[in-house]
């Protein structure tokens, strides 16, 4: 998929894979360069959590809800951060009330990480430990890869406190213990970013079934690696199941410099 943002082409590719271990995808994606009400383009990954089915239930319907809402409310809010998290606020409630209609339902829950492209900024929200990566360059520097979003969890506490190293947290017996989620209470804090997209080469959105199988040092490299995204995305996943393939995997690759430079 392509389009021209403000005259730059703009193109984006999704995957969303159970992986080697797990016997169901609890993952889900949504990957658009069409509008979606108000917004121009969506992009979202939403890691569900729960029993038999819960998981799948939490992140399929929290993302429906999202999305529709975004479309039903847009001509009411052209803030974009507000509407965004308004949606999945309200998309969180729908979530909560919803597991406590059968105990297969009870204490389900999602993660959630939701960006846009309007002009010259990318805005973003997330709850729990999907990300969202930047790739950047600019003249004084090369390219590097930052992570925008701050996980919600155990692992990210003790790292932030100075506890455990980072390869320590890729390892650690918590890691997949997260402190904010989407559908656990009626109300949920949720993070939000606006960042300019001067010099932004990729965006990388993903579940932790990739941030936890692949180091970051190999993100960067593929990311940058002179590939159209659609290969990139499949590579990610490819990379994730040839480390273990322990959680479903979820990629969104968003890339802003045309293909023409990218092979340049």
């Amino acid at each position: 998929m392509e389009e021209n943002i403000n005259k730059r082409l703009l193109k984006a590719a999704a995957r969303c894979e159970t992986g080697i271990v797990r016997p169901m995808n609890q993952d889900q994606v949504f990957c658009s360069l069409k509008p979606v009400g108000f917004l121009p383009n969506l992009f979202v990954v939403a890691d569900g959590m729960g029993g038999h089915k819960a998981g799948d239930l939490a992140s399929s319907e929290a993302l429906r809800y999202f999305r529709e809402y975004i479309e039903d409310h847009s001509s009411e809010e052209d803030d974009i951060i507000l509407l965004m998290k308004t949606a999945l606020q309200m998309a969180n409630r729908y979530i909560y009330y919803l597991s406590e209609e059968s105990p297969d339902y009870a204490g389900m829950g999602t993660t959630f990480v939701a960006a846009t492209v309007c002009g010259d900024y990318l805005y973003c929200i997330n709850v729990g430990d999907s990300r969202m990566y930047r790739l950047k360059q600019s003249q004084e520097t090369p390219l590097t890869l930052d992570r925008v979003t701050v996980d919600h969890s155990v692992v990210e506490m003790l790292l932030r406190g100075g506890v455990i190293t980072e390869e320590e947290a890729r390892i650690h017996p918590q890691k997949n213990m997260i402190t904010r989620a989407i559908g656990i209470d009626e109300t949920v804090e949720i993070d939000d970013y606006c960042i300019e997209t001067d010099g932004l080469k990729r965006v990388l959105l993903c579940s932790d079934g990739l941030s936890n199988m692949v180091p970051d040092l190999d993100i960067l490299k593929e990311l940058s690696a002179p590939k159209s995204v659609s290969d990139t995305a499949d590579r990610l996943v490819e990379m994730a199941n040839e480390a273990g393939g322990k959680d479903n995997i979820s990629v969104v690759v968003i890339d802003f410099t045309g293909e023409e430079e990218l092979n340049a």
